[in-house]
């Protein structure tokens, strides 16, 4: 991510090439992510470099990767959840949610008494 835009989207392994093919000097022996934040980060207010760093990460983006993170998505097959599981019944209602709300703070009073004396204090 750079200033709320997805620069790159794949395997972390792989991220290193694509930042050197981009033109970015990643530094051989020194973790990549700590590259990442130094040319990623947008300082404010934003300068005109900035401004043309955001929009060639992003265009680059948009040419190179997100075509295949479209078809990608396109190959998944998400299950359709069963909406008849989650009609109301007991297990689900209000006082017994509020049961088990009521009994968690028991017990958390129970292994920690000095945690609701500075609640209630």
């Amino acid at each position: 991510m750079c200033d709320g835009h997805c620069v790159y989207q794949g395997e972390a392994k792989l991220s290193a090439n694509y930042f050197r093919n981009l033109g970015f000097n990643l530094p051989t022996y020194s973790n990549p992510a700590d590259s990442y934040m130094r040319f990623l980060a947008v300082s404010y207010p934003a300068t005109e470099k900035d401004v043309r760093k955001v929009n060639f990460l992003r265009d680059k983006y948009e040419s190179l990767i997100s075509k295949s993170v479209d078809l990608e998505n396109s190959s998944l097959i998400l299950p359709t959840p069963d909406i008849a599981k989650f009609s109301k019944s007991e297990n689900n209602s209000f006082i017994a949610e509020f049961k088990q709300l009521v009994w968690r703070n028991k017990i958390a009073i129970q292994r920690d008494p000095m945690q609701s004396k500075a609640k209630i204090g």
